[in-house]
């Protein structure tokens, strides 16, 4: 098998950076432009509003709880290694669950997420942050059509103009006969960061304070480090998914 090139093979590393440098263009601009710097939340909460602060978190919660299920439900076809797996591979066309509705249901998870990464930085940031991330993950979406088109010509070309990329159809395509069987295990053992996300969001939306307390950021930590032992997967090699496998 083709090595994957370099930028593809470390992409959970930059989607880590263009979320972290999304954060400090954000803070720099609003300094230049003599804006707030105040993350977003706490300008729509008007900064003393502990109630309003519940119901943003609350609203945000959603976000995190609905990309760990559709990352777990795409994981739970395709499984843990192959996710986490640093090289682009193709040995099957997996047309079920999520992937009748879209080509990167893991992708999309990924999207899902950045509202409630939003609340975090500054209202400058959140352009940067979206337009970024959907257009590396497009690159990533791009290069395993590669893949998978060398691999499965004419099923995959059939396949990619009925279902969409990264935003998904409203009715499902026929489900492949001889796909896998969905391994929840499997989805669950791929996305526990994901997980830990979902669970920092709910603790904020019941308790707001708690975003103070600098022992919170350890479930993230564990739950990555948990992951990549349960996976196998290389160090910082997390949050994107593996093309059809």
């Amino acid at each position: 098998m083709k090595p994957s090139p370099l930028w593809y093979r470390i992409r959970g590393l930059l989607i880590f950076l263009i979320m972290f440098f999304s954060f400090y263009l954000a803070y720099g601009l609003s300094m230049a432009l003599h804006q707030s710097t105040l993350p977003t939340a706490w300008q729509l909460a008007a900064g003393d509003s502990l109630e309003r602060f519940r119901w943003l978190f609350a609203i945000g919660a959603l976000f995190p709880i609905a990309a760990f299920l559709m990352r777990s439900w795409g994981a739970a076809y395709l499984r843990a290694a192959v996710v986490w797996a640093r090289d682009a591979s193709a040995a099957r066309l997996i047309i079920a669950g999520p992937f009748r509705y879209l080509r990167n249901p893991l992708y999309f998870g990924n999207l899902l997420l950045l509202p409630w990464i939003a609340l975090f930085i500054p209202p400058l940031g959140i352009p940067i942050l979206f337009v970024a991330t959907i257009l590396f993950l497009a690159a990533l979406a791009k290069y395993e059509s590669g893949v998978l088109k060398d691999r499965f010509p004419t099923a995959y070309e059939r396949y990619a103009l009925q279902v969409p990329a990264l935003f998904p159809r409203l009715v499902p395509v026929a489900s492949d006969p001889l796909a896998p069987k969905a391994d929840w295990r499997e989805g669950l053992r791929s996305e526990l960061l994901m997980l830990s996300f979902a669970v920092l969001a709910v603790l904020y939306a019941i308790v707001p304070n708690v975003i103070h307390e600098h022992w919170i950021w350890a479930i993230p930590l564990l739950a990555y480090l948990v992951q990549t032992l349960l996976t196998g997967a290389p160090a910082l090699s997390a949050g994107a998914e593996k093309p059809n496998d």
